[in-house]
């Protein structure tokens, strides 16, 4: 093989790679929650596996097979923790809006420092956003003009 073929062959797989990553990183996420489930299965008891029968007759006929289950518990805790890092990340995302659009103001530093401390009060977040919002240009041409009367 030539050295072209072999860089055609490796950006072939580079722009497959680039093509099918969202479909790669949910296929991950997924294996990550069912080996975490597993994991976590470990440390669950649920109860007595000797428990008679007519204790399930008023439920569910899948309820006694699926809540027998330390996996099911460890897939819960598993959910849990997902969606506790979820909430976390769209509540740090949400946060560095202001940082993103930060640039055309000249601030950065003051709407970094707003940003970070806005994790602990809010007002402070809320100063960073209309900071960021704000036309300070206007602001200040408005105040020259009727400074200047």
């Amino acid at each position: 093989m030539t050295t072209q073929s072999l860089t055609n062959d490796a950006r072939e797989r580079s722009s497959i790679f680039q093509k099918h990553k969202f479909k790669l990183y949910i296929l991950l996420g997924l294996v990550a929650i069912v080996a975490g489930s597993f994991a976590l299965s470990s440390g669950f008891t649920i109860h007595h596996k000797n428990i008679p029968d007519d204790y399930w007759t008023t439920t569910s006929v899948l309820k006694h097979k699926l809540l027998d289950t330390e996996v099911f518990i460890g897939a819960l805790t598993m959910m849990l923790i997902v969606t506790i890092c979820l909430a976390l990340w769209g509540y740090w995302k949400l946060h560095c809006l202001p940082k993103k659009y930060a640039a055309h103001t000249g601030q950065t530093k003051l709407i970094f420092w707003l940003c970070t401390l806005g994790f602990f009060y809010n007002w402070l977040w809320i100063a960073a956003a209309l900071i960021v919002v704000t036309d300070w240009e206007k602001i200040y041409n408005a105040f020259n003009r009727s400074t200047k009367k």
